[in-house]
């Protein structure tokens, strides 16, 4: 019976895993090569015996993608140059004091920014088709709280299923939407370091350093959240954020490579099952095969871009945002700076040197 559980919390999880693929889709991440990184993925998290997955993370999507203006060679350089570097930074277990200097409160603070920046994508996508928009984020909202009471490990599933496929029923009966599609040319899995002259131009340019130390900055924030859920809240075992940045870092890495999107921690019900560790390398197995199989931009075809609004308003204003305010008003005015600049630039690394910048100020003149 308790393997059947871990199976159900793979599959289950692996729904809600589908539906942040296709904000992937929408934000012109490839599919098919983004399953090499969750195959490396799986592995490492099978071989350090972790119980948080590395996933399609729609904040951190949101943020390479919106930095590098949506230039595709961007974001997979800015994939790879975050993988190693976080790689790197794991590998020598330097996590835990950079944690320690940034706060928590600023780490909230950008998480909470990062939450408007879901808020945000969200509205700019209603805007497009706001009637498919409205019925998905009615549907989600509908569905999602009183399922937050019940059921709360699978509010968010729920919530994502039923409101892609209201999204999907008001695409049907108004005959014309933009589906969730990838396109054709950015889906050939090859080489995407063409020569040393490119990847000098590209691991120079500003936007990709930008768009890596935002990621990076979001990645030291989610690694610690996001890894503790799981970890100790979940799986009931100690979280180690060093672990999960080298399985980041190097599934982003090789997903990059080939032109796919960077993996990123998630909270997942796979950390709840019986056997954490096998049903989530199982979950990023199944969607990998799912990726490299090409089946995700199949499913897309079918799924208005407005269907996942819904989702992304919910995860950003009812879970995101509420999550982290708490751990904000720890210390509120470099806590809510470092939100605001975050989801003002769609940069949390800017967020957080803002915010430090303020807290020492404060420091020197008595605030």
């Amino acid at each position: 019976m308790e393997w059947l559980q871990d199976i159900l919390f793979a599959v289950f999880t692996l729904g809600d895993t589908v539906g942040e693929g296709f904000v992937a889709l929408s934000l012109g991440f490839a599919a098919q090569a983004t399953g090499l990184g969750f195959l490396f993925g799986a592995a490492l998290m099978l071989i350090f015996q972790s119980v948080v997955p590395v996933s399609f993370q729609v904040e951190g999507l949101t943020v390479v993608s919106r930095r590098n203006n949506g230039d595709w060679r961007g974001m997979c350089y800015t994939a790879m140059l975050a993988g190693i570097v976080g790689a790197i930074l794991g590998g020598i277990g330097v996590y835990g004091t950079i944690v320690g200097f940034i706060g928590e409160a600023i780490q909230g603070g950008m998480m909470a920014g990062a939450g408007l920046i879901l808020s945000i994508v969200a509205f700019d996508l209603l805007r497009e088709n706001w009637k498919i928009g409205i019925t998905s984020a009615i549907v989600a909202y509908l569905l999602f709280i009183p399922m937050s009471i019940i059921s709360p490990d699978w509010a968010l599933i729920i919530a994502l299923a039923g409101s892609v496929t209201a999204g999907v029923i008001a695409g049907r009966i108004l005959g014309a939407y933009e589906p969730v599609v990838s396109k054709p040319e950015i889906e050939k899995v090859s080489l995407i370091p063409r020569s040393w002259a490119e990847i000098k131009a590209y691991i120079t340019k500003p936007s990709v350093i930008r768009a890596t130390l935002a990621i990076l900055a979001l990645r030291t924030g989610t690694s610690i959240a996001y890894g503790a859920i799981d970890s100790d809240l979940l799986a009931g075992r100690v979280a180690n954020p060093d672990v999960v940045n080298v399985t980041s870092g190097v599934g982003s890495l090789f997903s990059g490579m080939f032109g796919g999107a960077n993996v990123e921690p998630i909270i997942s019900a796979t950390a709840a099952a019986p056997h954490p560790i096998f049903s989530g390398v199982l979950m990023m197995v199944l969607m990998g095969a799912l990726l490299l199989f090409g089946i995700l931009p199949k499913l897309g075809k079918l799924v208005p871009t407005q269907a996942i609004v819904g989702f992304l308003l919910v995860l950003g204003t009812l879970i995101i945002i509420p999550e982290n305010l708490p751990i904000l008003m720890a210390d509120p005015v470099p806590g809510a700076v470092a939100a605001g600049v975050t989801a003002a630039s769609i940069d949390p690394f800017l967020g957080m040197l803002v915010a430090i910048t303020v807290r020492v100020l404060m420091g020197m003149f008595g605030g």
